[in-house]
């Protein structure tokens, strides 16, 4: 792209992937590292988009730190990480009756979804904690006050089949950077390794969820790495994280993304995965008074409550901003894509 013409051709892309096209990865690779366009214009074909695709709709969904601390990867931006130095409340995997008060605490937020989170690498079908998850897993199911969703590390085609048949409808695993990157954000596992959990995921039947981190240092072009990769796995939920420096961690100094970084992140993960519902997680806070625009850069979504160990916005600003902003909240996306994707706006 030439400077003098970066406007026509942001123009040019954006009119194409309206069209149902798609960014090249050159193209968006550019749009990522370039900050001499005007970046609303992201916003507006991004906004369109998620209308088309979802209408006022958004997706709501909260966790459950399952299990905290102790976890033996050395992921540079975990504050579970046994390998870092921080002050967590550390504890063993909780009970069903912890995990189904959790999912009622969620519905009472509007969400429809509680993912079960445990920092590990992962479980075997055989170890008492799986077997303490999956009890937990399907007394969620039963219940039926949300869905179970999971996130428990690194699983085999077994792990998934169990978690599967105990009424799980989505795993989350996510990739975290570009595969490029990723080894200056872990080294005691690979990238092939977590793209093959989301491979089962989707081989058993498992809806795949699968984001990643932003503001760890990467360049721009790695966001871009990340995003394609995603679009080849097919992956169905995107969540969207922005760095918490954590005290103890490695990435304790880094400064936060700024705002309109983040929204373009947003915007740009909108342009290449059109269809698929992107949610706003961690990092939320480094947005201020720009925090509604998230919506208006192609967010399906946002997690609500507290995360793993770090503090989220109120529910009860959440939900009133959605309100005051006119949006729809409290039922599955999935059950109205096709409704919604009928609507051309």
């Amino acid at each position: 792209m030439q400077s003098d013409g970066i406007a026509a051709r942001v123009l040019g892309i954006g009119e194409r992937v309206l069209a149902g096209g798609t960014p090249g990865f050159e193209e968006a690779a550019e749009l990522f590292e370039r900050s001499d366009y005007d970046v609303h214009e992201l916003f507006h074909v991004a906004n369109r988009l998620r209308l088309n695709r979802f209408g006022n709709r958004i997706h709501l969904c909260g966790i459950v730190n399952a299990k905290s601390g102790g976890c033996p990867e050395d992921c540079s931006f975990c504050s579970q990480s046994s390998r870092q130095a921080t002050e967590i409340t550390r504890y063993r995997v909780i009970t069903s009756d912890e995990m189904v008060s959790a999912a009622r605490q969620v519905q009472a937020h509007g969400a429809w979804a509680l993912g079960v989170v445990t920092a590990g690498r992962g479980y075997d079908a055989t170890s008492e904690d799986f077997r303490q998850l999956i009890e937990g897993i399907r007394a969620i199911t039963r219940d039926g006050s949300a869905e179970a969703h999971a996130s428990l590390g690194i699983m085999g085609d077994e792990e998934l089949r169990q978690l599967k048949a105990a009424g799980l409808t989505t795993f989350n695993h996510n990739l975290e950077t570009g595969r490029s990157y990723f080894p200056n954000v872990c080294t005691t596992h690979t990238y092939d390794e977590r793209v093959r959990t989301i491979k089962a995921a989707k081989a058993a039947g498992i809806r795949a969820c699968s984001g990643g981190v932003f503001g760890m240092g990467e360049e721009p072009r790695h966001r871009a790495e990340l995003a394609y990769t995603l679009k080849e796995l097919d992956v169905d939920e995107v969540p969207l994280n922005f760095l918490i420096p954590v005290d103890g961690t490695r990435l304790q100094q880094v400064q936060p993304l700024a705002p309109l970084e983040i929204l373009k992140v947003i915007a740009l993960f909108r342009w290449i995965l059109p269809t698929k519902n992107i949610f706003v997680c961690a990092g939320r806070q480094h947005l201020g008074e720009l925090h509604p625009m998230i919506f208006f850069a192609g967010a399906s979504g946002v997690m609500v409550g507290d995360f793993l160990t770090t503090r989220n916005r109120s529910v009860g600003d959440d939900l009133q901003m959605l309100r005051d902003l006119g949006l729809e909240f409290g039922e599955p996306l999935v059950t109205l894509e096709c409704r919604a994707a009928a609507t051309v706006f």
